[in-house]
């Protein structure tokens, strides 16, 4: 066997793998997604299990105080009424709430007029409230060193208010998941995948010969994605019983996130010379597209980075507009900053091809 041969082969496909973003890009997809999911489990089972909380009580409370000693006191967000911290669970900004009494301690005995309260968003679902109540509880348990019941206080767990809709079960708190997987499939791979196969064939060349404006051929290459796109999402929406108060609302995301999906696609589709391509740049962008928003709350890394995806924005726009009552929630920051995107997007996509027109 010549050795010389081998590691010459070797040596080549090692030098040509690193030129080529396809190898490179599945390469650091699943590390960087390996990454994040991993820093959802590396915090104790308590960080892991206790998100961010909104509290109405003394800071002083026994309990409070445990926690803060523990280092979980940059999850605890003080409240003085009900009203603020049920729009700040609405909101996102924590995602649970608990009212606790003045004082809560071992000694006490169990008293019926004292009770501690878990407030929960409305789109919850069920086996969620009960872990959250078990771990809670188990929390208290330790914290207070009760080992047996009964507890000296009554546990209870209620909806914010606000809610539009009955949302209470997986598929439902689902739904604004699967419109942003409908969104990102469309407008990073779909698109994209067509127009390279038009390069393919040498049609695209033909097009850019015509007078055709760069407006004009972004916006001809557009209409039928969005069409696709939103008519997935109508047909989703009923066939599901899912319009609302609100649909005028997730009408209207769903139509600014297909448009900025369907930009994102052209851009791709410039610099993509083979479906392969296509396939290598669409697919990790629609991954991190698609996880972000859902991971957001899963740890503090993923938290500091979801400002910076805009699927971030169209989920909670869809959130609130499918399941709470818009008077107590803010819908037009996320409208507003999908629009802006969205706007950007365009002007990108419009002067790569204004571009390619020039060249030819």
């Amino acid at each position: 066997m010549n050795l010389g041969a081998v590691y010459a082969i070797f040596r080549k496909d090692l030098l040509d793998g690193s030129r080529n973003y396809h190898v490179v890009l599945m390469v650091l997809t699943p590390i960087i997604l390996s990454l994040l999911f991993s820093n959802i489990v590396s915090d104790s089972k308590t960080e892991a299990a206790l998100p961010e909380i909104g509290m109405i009580s003394s800071p002083q409370q026994p309990l409070i105080e445990a926690l803060t000693g523990k280092g979980l006191g940059k999850k605890l967000t003080f409240f003085q009424d009900r009203d603020k911290l049920e729009s700040a669970i609405l909101e996102g900004n924590v995602r649970f709430g608990i009212i606790l009494p003045e004082l809560i301690s071992s000694n006490e005995t169990s008293s019926a007029s004292k009770s501690v309260t878990i407030l929960y968003p409305p789109h919850m679902p069920e086996f969620g409230i009960d872990t959250l109540k078990s771990v809670f509880e188990a929390e208290i348990r330790h914290q207070l060193n009760i080992v047996a019941p009964p507890l000296p206080f009554e546990l209870k767990a209620e909806p914010v208010a606000g809610s539009t809709s009955n949302a209470g079960n997986v598929s439902d708190s689902m739904f604004p998941m699967l419109i942003v997987m409908a969104l990102g499939m469309v407008g990073f791979l779909a698109l994209p995948m067509s127009i390279v196969e038009e390069r393919e064939k040498g049609t695209l060349n033909a097009i850019f010969l015509t007078r055709l404006t760069s407006s004009e051929f972004i916006l001809g290459k557009s209409i039928f994605s969005f069409t696709i796109a939103m008519l997935t999402i109508i047909v989703m929406l009923s066939l599901n019983g899912k319009w609302g108060s609100n649909s005028h609302f997730l009408l209207l995301i769903a139509f600014l996130g297909s448009l900025m999906t369907i930009f994102t696609g052209l851009i791709i589709a410039s610099f993509a010379t083979t479906q392969g391509s296509v396939n290598a740049i669409g697919t990790t962008l629609f991954l991190f597209f698609q996880m972000i928003p859902s991971l957001q709350h899963s740890s503090q890394l993923v938290e500091k980075i979801a400002p910076f995806f805009p699927s971030t924005y169209i989920f909670s726009g869809l959130r609130k507009a499918m399941f709470l009552d818009l008077t107590r929630v803010r819908i037009f920051d996320d409208i507003s900053i999908v629009f802006a995107v969205t706007l950007a997007v365009y002007f990108v996509a419009w002067i790569i091809y204004r571009v390619k027109k020039a060249d030819k």
